[in-house]
């Protein structure tokens, strides 16, 4: 699943679409809309303003207050092409603009969305902070910690905690840490607590700085590929020697997500 560094690289990707002016859309699948507060036709003649992400989203600002929300879910692609551009397969929505170029949302196993929606503050209301903002600190961490007694792992891809970690960036940054991603949360001590927040901006920004992970489907928004899979430290290398202390990694099943740790580093 693309997770913040993969949705900020598409979204930085596609700023050449600003200013341009939305001129013929298709929904080659409809049930691809998950939630509209307005009509799709009123996008028609738009001019595009802005593109933003908060956590795993990617929003599409036009004016009138309108905005185009998208979330990948596993597989999904957002990427530019000519308007004429033969289409792949599995493209459920496409953006025409005034410049000849298209915006193409492809997602084969269907588990993304669109939304449609004028209040966006409402729409991320529930959401926690992003994790290289100042709202996200380790006093933060530590005041939603306290006696909790989930993972710590299941904690950090709780997006109502921090928005935008996901599998591969929480147990990079638990590594990172030096904490078993299944100890209990509440058992951290403070200066736990400070390592694990340091690491997961440490691990967040090199994930966008290598344009993202890709191991399959994720792309950017020029349909590239991302490099930050040649740098990761244990996501991916269950039965591989530790690239700190040589010991085999582990892996295990943690609140449904595979999920690879090196018991020697970690505790």
């Amino acid at each position: 699943m693309p997770e913040l560094p993969e949705v900020e690289t598409i979204k930085q990707t596609l700023r050449p679409f600003i200013r341009r002016i939305l001129i013929k859309q298709f929904f080659f699948r409809p049930d691809m809309i998950k939630g509209n507060e307005f009509e799709p036709e009123s996008l028609i003649g738009s001019r595009l303003i802005d593109i933003i992400r908060r956590g795993k989203f990617l929003v599409l600002r036009f004016d009138k207050q309108h905005n185009l929300v998208f979330h990948l879910g596993m597989s999904g692609q957002l990427y530019r092409g000519n308007n004429d551009d033969e289409k792949e397969k599995h493209i459920h929505y496409e953006a025409q603009f005034d410049d000849n170029m298209s915006l193409f949302f492809r997602d084969p196993r269907r588990f993304g969305g669109i939304w449609l929606i004028s209040d966006l503050e409402a729409f991320f209301a529930s959401m926690g902070p992003e994790p290289l903002s100042r709202a996200f600190s380790a006093d933060y961490l530590a005041s939603l910690m306290q006696s909790r007694k989930a993972p710590i792992k299941n904690l950090l891809l709780n997006q109502h905690i921090v928005a935008g970690i996901g599998n591969i960036y929480a147990d990079e940054a638990l590594f990172a840490a030096g904490i078993q991603p299944q100890r209990a949360a509440g058992t951290l001590t403070p200066d736990e607590i400070t390592r694990l927040t340091q690491a997961i901006k440490k691990v967040i920004k090199a994930g966008i700085r290598y344009r993202g992970t890709t191991f399959r489907d994720y792309r950017d928004g020029n349909h590239q590929t991302g490099d930050f899979q040649k740098h990761l430290k244990v996501y991916g290398r269950k039965g591989k020697p530790c690239l700190k202390c040589g010991n085999m990694l582990q892996y295990i099943r943690l609140g449904g997500r595979g999920t690879y740790y090196c018991l020697q580093c970690q505790s």
